[in-house]
């Protein structure tokens, strides 16, 4: 006989839970995020959301331990709203903020999806738009650049792979004709060879490292290269998915490609940097 782990009353045999108690606990967490993401959607009052809060968790068996869960799922969900047009806005971001603070959610916990970074990188586009140079990335350890007088960062990304185009040419055809031997070991052919050269572009890694956006420059420092592009020297941007090529004005030039699965934030940053 087996007890509900929900009430800790008998559940019958080989049974770990009620099924009413169950219905009230999932319904209980349904709950919970509902009201949660209504509050900091609709300028609720935290105060008031905490008491409903506790109040729906003693009627349907949800911890502390699963609330702080909730309260995370939600702030999710409120971020994926705000974001549905593509912009943070200025009193979305505080909302988001003040839930945070109110409720003592920790970076670690918010950001175990990603969610906290996303809220930065919307951010820093907004400020970019705004002409402003955002300050929301800190590097730990710092950064080894030489940076320019009056430069700030705008973002920086460790594990960065920088690839670049490389053109191999080998040529095709055939020969052709008569040889005749002159001496042991020595032919010579009547005819010419006959070929064409043939050229491809493979694109080549030249390892990790770290990539950082300023308000002048493209940086890259990694093991093999380091380097900076200044963005007056940029005539076109690839984006990718996961990241963006990057074509200087240079005679015969190739393009540079970096990786690190954000494309869509590193164009918009470079496509608005100007505004600064």
């Amino acid at each position: 006989m087996g007890d509900c782990k929900y009430c800790e009353q008998p559940a019958g045999f080989l049974r770990s839970m009620h099924k009413d108690c169950d219905s009230k606990f999932q319904k209980g967490r349904s709950d919970i995020v509902s009201a949660t993401l209504s509050a900091i959607r609709d300028n609720g009052d935290f105060a008031i959301l905490k008491g409903r809060i506790s109040a729906v968790s003693n009627q349907s068996f949800v911890g502390m331990s699963e609330q702080h869960k909730l309260l995370i799922s939600a702030w999710e969900q409120a971020v994926d709203t705000f974001l549905e047009d593509g912009v943070l806005d200025e009193t979305e971001e505080t909302r988001l903020v003040q839930c945070k603070n109110y409720f003592l959610l920790n970076d670690v916990d918010l950001d175990k999806n990603g969610y906290l970074t996303k809220t930065a990188k919307a951010g820093a586009l907004r400020d970019l738009l705004e002409g402003k140079i955002p300050k929301r990335v800190s590097v730990d350890g710092g950064v080894a650049l030489n940076l320019q007088k009056n430069e700030q960062i705008i973002w920086a990304f460790p594990n960065t792979e920088y690839l670049e185009d490389k053109t191999k040419r080998h040529y095709v055809g055939r020969s052709h004709g008569v040889s005749v031997r002159i001496m042991k070991g020595l032919y010579y052919r009547t005819s010419a060879f006959k070929g064409h050269p043939v050229e491809h572009t493979e694109r080549v890694s030249m390892g990790t490292g770290m990539l950082v956006l300023t308000n002048k420059h493209v940086y890259f420092h990694g093991p093999l290269k380091s380097f900076r592009i200044p963005y007056a020297k940029i005539v076109s941007f690839e984006p990718y998915s996961n990241g963006i090529g990057i074509t200087k004005d240079a005679p015969n030039a190739k393009t540079q490609t970096f990786v690190n699965g954000d494309g869509w934030f590193i164009y918009n940053v470079l496509a608005n940097v100007n505004n600064l």
